[in-house]
């Protein structure tokens, strides 16, 4: 900003009102709703490792996320919005788990508030008065911290038997706190079983007086995989002796005969985990069978309980080959690259799997092609006695421990099916291979014909260059920038993508109402955001082109017509824009 007078010129540069770049809550709890940076929302780490911040909010209904920084690319979660109503005003504390690295989306951040105190969801709320698996239950398994160490606890007398549970944020399903899958438990009926959920590490025990289970057994994630490896999980810590006994292991191959159990050794830190060595190796495409026999628990020496004493599972090889021509082109070839998943032994602890190599070791057919190759083995658990189920596995690449293939929704994924033995998965970095980019200069015409008022501007935003989604191009009725006549109602711009762009655009249309054009409203704000496939065939410029679109704003509402009189189909997730003729 420039003041000029007449016997001196000052200049002043306006500095921003908000500078904070750590970690905020972000909704419409504040006012203005949804601002991002703003200090006086600023979470504070604890001595416990959890982010907190208590506030007083009158009563109503409110949305809200946290951000890692001040950029959308870092909410947590990812995904839905959360949520929680007051019937009156009260203080809200929300405690946030940041993750391994803060201010960098990795999959491995969760957020609470006070209002929705975590709650033990199973089989079992129905033997304590409640519904099972019911995550909006909060009348018998809601938890506590009465220490307030982040460590929330629920103790009760269950009735005897064995049950399965998961603890759950907000009561939702948004946020999968650890492990993935449901948590066998099982419960003598006379003495209380006590949950607990580490907010800071994300992690949920389980303690009680029932007989111990083997909760699961699979093959080891060991990088290269040992297939003579078998880890063997208990819900307790076992007796060292009795779990090293190779007499006290079995395991078979179905169809097949019984191996042999060469060693088993207690981990010397983990004391629920047994690792079997196993004669011969297990082979992708088979189904097995483990069972523990007279291993007993630690402390009480209680044998392994008779009913939950086994695990089967089927062991599926998947061939991971990542074609990295264009990041190379781009960016020279990456120090490092690994595979991330959501199914074991594939998890989001970036960098923590097996690595993609491109030297022709294993199964990577060339040294130096840009295709980079890892070999998983996925034990797929299932019932004894019953069929493997199909899974589907979500995976994605991150390029030398930080870069990750888009934002943490983006992912490829792949289908074990029991039936096969193994498969080989070939995908491109970012899913662009040469064919998703256009090959010549792409012109866009944007219009819309049932404008609203916006102080600042009407602007179509998007994911491809010259677009982008903090400013974007202004829309204008001037006949100036590609708007073919001045007063006619219909705000035009004419957008050229450059070649090299990849083809499959999202945008949206943005009402600005500041002079930084960063306040605002984006039409249908919770709805998807349009898609366009950019036409290097007959919209080239030049060339056939520019494209031609005629949009209406905010189409997820009922519009009955146009100012030119036509009346436009609108549908619900996905706009149908006009590719008209061109003028």
């Amino acid at each position: 900003m420039k003041f000029l007078t007449a016997a001196l010129m000052v200049v002043m540069f306006a500095v921003p009102a908000f500078a904070y770049d750590g970690p905020t809550i972000v909704g419409t709890v504040q006012d203005p709703a949804w601002e991002l940076g703003n200090p006086d929302w600023a979470l504070v780490l604890q001595p416990n490792g959890v982010w907190e911040l208590t506030k007083t909010i009158d009563a109503g209904s409110y949305e809200y996320k946290a951000f890692e920084d001040s950029t959308w690319a870092t909410a947590i979660p990812a995904g839905n919005n959360q949520s929680f109503t007051l019937s009156a005003q009260d203080d809200v504390t929300w405690y946030v788990n940041c993750g391994a690295t803060v201010g960098s989306q990795d999959g491995d951040e969760y957020i609470f508030h006070s209002m929705n105190p975590p709650i033990v969801c199973g089989d079992f709320m129905s033997e304590l008065g409640g519904t099972d698996w019911d995550q909006t239950d909060t009348s018998t398994t809601v938890m506590e911290d009465p220490e307030g160490d982040g460590v929330w606890e629920f103790e009760s007398v269950i009735p005897a038997g064995s049950y399965n549970f998961k603890i759950v944020l907000n009561n939702n399903w948004d946020q999968n706190t650890s492990p993935s899958g449901d948590i066998p438990f099982g419960s003598d009926g006379s003495t209380p079983v006590l949950f607990t959920y580490d907010m800071a590490t994300n992690t949920t025990e389980v303690f009680t007086s029932a007989a111990p289970q083997v909760l699961y057994a699979r093959v080891l994630a060991d990088c290269p995989t040992d297939l003579t490896k078998i880890e063997v999980r208990f819900d307790k810590n076992m007796d060292e002796t009795s779990a090293e006994n190779t007499a006290n292991w079995n395991v078979n191959e179905d169809g097949g005969p019984a191996q042999t159990v060469v060693s088993a050794t207690r981990d010397d830190t983990d004391h629920k985990v047994v690792v079997l060595e196993v004669s011969p190796a297990c082979s992708p495409g088979s189904d097995y069978l483990v069972w523990a026999n007279n291993v007993l628990a630690e402390g009480d020496l209680q044998p392994v309980d008779p009913s939950n004493n086994d695990a089967c599972f089927y062991l599926h090889e998947v061939i991971f080959e990542l074609n990295m021509d264009l990041y190379v082109q781009e960016n020279g070839v990456p120090t490092s690259v690994h595979i991330q998943g959501d199914t074991y032994p594939l998890t989001w602890d970036q960098c923590a799997g097996c690595e993609a190599f491109d030297d022709g070791s294993g199964d990577d057919a060339a040294a130096g092609d840009t295709t980079y190759t890892v070999t998983e083995y996925f034990s797929m658990q299932y019932e004894c006695g019953a069929a493997a189920d199909t899974a589907t596995v979500k995976y994605k690449y991150v390029v030398d421990c930080t870069t990750w293939e888009g934002d943490f929704e983006f992912g490829h994924f792949v289908e074990l099916d029991p039936n096969t033995a193994g498969q080989t998965m070939n995908v491109w970095w970012e899913d662009v291979s040469p064919v998703d980019n256009i090959q010549c200069d792409v012109g866009v015409r944007f219009q819309v014909t049932n404008a609203p008022g916006c102080d600042q501007g009407l602007f179509v935003r998007g994911s491809e260059s010259p677009l982008d989604w903090s400013t974007g191009v202004e829309l204008v009725d001037d006949g100036t920038g590609g708007d073919l006549a001045s007063g006619d109602g219909i705000y035009s711009a004419l957008v050229t993508f450059p070649t090299g762009t990849y083809k499959f655009l999202d945008y949206k249309y943005f009402c600005a109402d500041s002079g930084d054009t960063a306040g605002g409203y984006y039409e249908c704000d919770t709805f998807p955001d349009r898609e366009l496939t950019l036409d290097d065939v007959d919209g080239c410029v030049p060339g056939n082109g520019p494209m031609e679109f005629t949009d209406l704003w905010d189409w997820c509402e009922p519009i009955a017509d146009t100012p030119d009189g036509r009346q436009l189909e609108t549908t619900w997730g996905k706009i149908k824009s006009l590719y008209g003729t061109k003028k």
